[in-house]
């Protein structure tokens, strides 16, 4: 339930879509589910929840212990954003407050000089935690080298959980290995004659949840190689606005195409050696120019459809940032 109305449900929800309606009518409801429902320790860490049910992934080595306070983390974040957005300024002291206090506190409890792992927490290292302690921003920047090497070693994470530590690794700088997990994570999957993702690794008795073979869930990859790889974010509700920033690792190509609110954003890039640089013009065709022997630059070309929206305005602009990596 964390996860559904934290960072990657309700905002995302929201960011992505532009629509907002659903916020006042949730927020009641929101505030009491992380207020009442959930405990606090006098340090503003989260107490684990007790119960049948207290569930971070299928399989193994779950650190629910660390999870519980990441995942509380991004919701405490979205509750802010949306107390901003309807004016509860004691709610939005209440919630600094408490978000200060995780920050401050959960490196201290939770570090171990090699990844995070909680006091009680006796299986191997979880791949999930460290991801989501990236993700969270509850890690500093100066143990994502430590990080990366967690995340080379454990692979416990199911098909859900797998799209979070993959994006931790984008969000560290590391799309090569990110992509290199992705095929080494999805290859068996894929090679299956059908054409769904599963719950598990596997169908049967590989699998989870029975073996499903058909979960939504599992599609993480997906929005990565749209989000991460060809780059493509809103920095606006509904992409009235958005950035590029391509993170192809070893690829040389890459493509995306989809509908926003405000129209179809298609991005098309290539990799050429030889350039430096880019150059703009109002008809969004973007590309790389100037000389250097020395760099490979992604060749980035994109397009935005403008139109009328209710017939009351009429979009013919577009703000994008690229970073042009060699």
């Amino acid at each position: 339930m964390l996860a559904s109305i934290g960072w990657y449900g309700f905002y995302t929800q929201y960011y992505y879509s532009a629509d907002s309606s659903f916020i006042a009518p949730v927020y009641d409801r929101m505030h009491r589910y992380l207020h009442t429902v959930w405990k606090t320790e006098p340090n503003g860490l989260v107490v684990e929840r007790s119960g049948e049910w207290n569930w971070g992934d299928w399989g193994e080595n779950v650190d629910i212990g660390v999870l519980s306070n990441c995942w509380y983390h991004l919701a405490l974040k979205v509750q802010k954003e949306f107390a901003v957005r309807l004016g509860k300024q004691e709610d939005i002291r209440k919630i600094n407050g408490m978000m200060e206090s995780i920050e401050k506190c959960f490196h201290i409890r939770f570090w171990t000089g090699e990844g995070y792992r909680s006091p009680g927490y006796r299986g191997e290292t979880d791949d999930r935690s460290q991801a989501m302690a990236i993700l969270s921003g509850l890690a500093p920047v100066n143990v994502y080298p430590q990080l990366v090497k967690v995340l080379k070693k454990e692979h416990h994470a199911s098909p859900y959980m797998e799209k979070y530590v993959l994006e931790a690794l984008f969000a560290v700088g590391e799309p090569e290995f990110a992509l290199q997990r992705m095929k080494e994570r999805y290859t068996k999957m894929m090679n299956y004659p059908y054409t769904t993702l599963f719950e598990g690794w596997g169908i049967g008795e590989e699998g989870f949840g029975g073996g499903t073979i058909s979960h939504a869930w599992s599609g993480g990859p997906l929005t990565l190689l749209s989000q991460k790889v060809c780059g493509i974010e809103p920095t606006s509700p509904g992409f009235k606005t958005f950035r590029v920033q391509p993170q192809l690792g070893k690829l040389t190509e890459a493509s995306a195409s989809f509908e926003t609110v405000y129209g179809r954003i298609s991005v098309d890039i290539q990799t050429e050696r030889e350039t430096a640089g880019y150059s703009s013009d109002r008809t969004g065709r973007n590309r790389s120019t100037g000389s250097n022997q020395r760099r490979k630059t992604p060749d980035l070309s994109f397009r935005r459809t403008f139109f009328s929206y209710l017939n009351l305005c009429i979009f013919d602009s577009f703000a994008a940032s690229y970073r042009l990596t060699g």
